[in-house]
């Protein structure tokens, strides 16, 4: 049959994923066929391609696009369809509702807005005081008439169309507070300065106040009355003011603030796995601000990438320095591959170098870090600590570098705040715990044949990740020996002090598959019968009944 013959009938429909922005959209095919189709090429009018039978296409500029689907037919037939798209840019929502309350006096509550809209301006404010009764001030006064609580929303509406709404519960009646925080605010309007700050202390107490703590969202701090703020760039902060008494009572208050006229923004690149582009990918935008002050803006998780030559996309973005850094998920065909990287190809967030949001950017592009792993017969193994006191984190991204710089492999940290790196092969490799915002500092660790390292913890103050490595006797006065090693059927544990309180075992092979478990409790030698494992080699934990971990070792099952 010719091309276009009814019994092979090409035909799509698509939608927009403002999700991401207006420039994705996601196609789908609706061709039908007497036979089966059995190759679809598709044409998305700006030079890319794609097999797939419904793909996602992120463009990178407004435009006219002329969009094609061809399909062929089992039976040799082929048809074409044809469709015209006018790609145009749709700013996302980017108002924000959010207000304050105060007791004005027994059963009279002040309501003040503090909702902000960048580039926008709010031209309606609709009040809900939780009594079915209605407001449309901007700062309106209620009187309730029985004391109780009530449930507050404040719905704002734009005039570019944005809208949004905020809840507070709000408490009428009762004793008055003996302290309460409030601040108002102005720009400066004689420097020229536009994000220069006047802030005012507006707080009401019973007993003389002797101490304020602002908080400005940009990573400084003033401990002054009514300070002056400059901050770095035009755009909204959670600006927060907590105040002490002399008799002790505390009160804070926190709302957004706008600062100038913050501009919006787009920037993209491509993601390399060495000169291939990669096919899926989750990119993350971060704002920096003063003193390595680093706040999360954004996440995007892309599929369109293996339609689109590897591209990430973050859309009409606040003004200000940004980095971004992009991982592979576990759907992509390289994951395990490559380790998580920055603008540029960077591994550490100091490191990386910045882009400066302050024009659209266009191929900000990122060469993922491979990952350079062997396999062995070592573990090492730690957990977070904030000072002394052990940390329950979870995620936390955990690096290992081999002598020359490369990365041997990652993993995170589990709920409890542990991680371990398993079939580690004998070398010297460095330990480093990657969270954006704090510097790094390795631990040097060197391992040998059947080497179990445990206690390489993280220690994380306000500024730093250190990795510290405790040396032998001080592993000794808190984890356990094994002998055997390698074992035929009875593993001994050996403490170097009773276990205080109920503790557990579980054997495990190199999968994570739990195969022993037991209970041990007030002992200083405990056997752990392992004649039904195969021949092999098995990992055994040791942890307390509220999860924290006192060892793990690895051990040889001989035939």
């Amino acid at each position: 049959m010719s091309a276009g013959d009814a019994s092979c009938s090409a035909n799509f429909t698509y939608t927009i994923d403002y999700s991401v922005s207006s420039f994705t959209y996601q196609f789908q095919d609706q061709s039908t066929a007497g036979s089966a189709i059995v190759s679809r090429e598709w044409s998305f009018g700006d030079g890319s391609m794609s097999i797939r039978n419904n793909p996602e296409h992120q463009y990178l500029s407004e435009g006219t696009y002329v969009v094609s689907l061809e399909i062929t037919c089992s039976d040799g037939t082929t048809d074409i369809k044809y469709d015209t798209l006018e790609v145009q840019k749709v700013l996302p929502p980017s108002c924000a509702a959010f207000f304050t309350w105060l007791n004005d006096s027994n059963t009279t509550v002040s309501f003040t807005d503090h909702s902000v809209s960048p580039g926008d301006t709010i031209v309606s404010w609709n009040w809900d005081f939780g009594d079915n009764t209605f407001s449309s001030q901007k700062n309106p006064s209620h009187t309730y008439s029985v004391a109780g609580s009530y449930i507050v929303s404040l719905s704002i509406y734009s005039t570019g169309g944005c809208s949004d709404i905020y809840y507070d519960t709000v408490l009428v009646g009762g004793s008055s507070p003996q302290c309460v925080a409030s601040f108002t605010f102005k720009a400066d309007s004689v420097s020229g300065n536009p994000n220069t700050i006047f802030f005012y202390d507006k707080s009401s107490a019973g007993s003389t106040i002797v101490k304020w703590r602002w908080n400005f969202a940009d990573g400084d701090t003033s401990i002054n009355q009514n300070p002056v703020h400059i901050f770095p760039y035009a755009g909204v902060y959670d600006v927060s003011l907590e105040i002490e008494t002399q008799n002790g009572c505390k009160s804070s208050v926190h709302y957004p603030i706008q600062v100038g006229n913050p501009q919006k923004y787009n920037v993209w690149g491509r993601v390399y796995l060495g000169n291939l582009t990669t096919d899926k990918c989750i990119a993350y935008l971060y704002k920096e601000y003063k003193n390595g002050y680093i706040v999360p803006v954004d996440t995007v998780r892309l599929t369109s990438v293996s339609d689109t030559l590897g591209v990430y996309y973050f859309y009409q973005i606040l003004e200000g320095v940004h980095k971004v850094k992009v991982l592979l998920p576990q759907t992509s065909n390289y994951y395990g591959d490559y380790a998580p990287t920055y603008f540029g190809d960077n591994l550490f967030w100091d490191k990386t170098n910045t882009l400066n949001l302050f024009q659209d950017i266009a191929l900000a592009n990122v060469q993922m870090a491979e990952i350079n792993q062997t396999s062995g017969t070592n573990q090492i193994s730690g957990a977070l600590y904030y000072g002394t006191n052990a940390l329950q984190k979870e995620g936390v991204q955990i690096m290992m570098l081999n002598a020359s710089g490369q990365v041997y492999a990652y993993t995170y940290t589990d709920m409890q705040g542990h991680y371990v790196f398993d079939d580690v092969p004998s070398g010297t490799f460095y330990i480093y715990a990657e969270l954006t915002g704090l510097y790094a500092i390795p631990g040097q660790v060197a391992t040998t044949n059947f080497d179990t390292l445990g206690f390489v913890d993280i220690i994380l103050t306000k500024t730093q990740a250190v990795t510290s490595i405790k040396d032998k006797a001080e592993e000794s006065d808190n984890n356990c020996q094994i002998y055997p090693n390698p074992v035929q059927s009875v593993l001994y544990l050996q403490f170097r002090n009773p276990i205080s309180s109920n503790a557990y075992f579980e054997v495990y092979n190199n999968l994570g598959v739990r195969l022993v478990q037991g209970r041990l409790s007030n002992v200083t030698i405990s056997s752990v019968n392992v004649e039904s494992l195969d021949p092999g080699i098995y990992f055994i934990r040791v942890f307390l009944e509220s999860g924290q971990i006192i060892d793990n070792k690895r051990f040889i099952k001989k035939p």
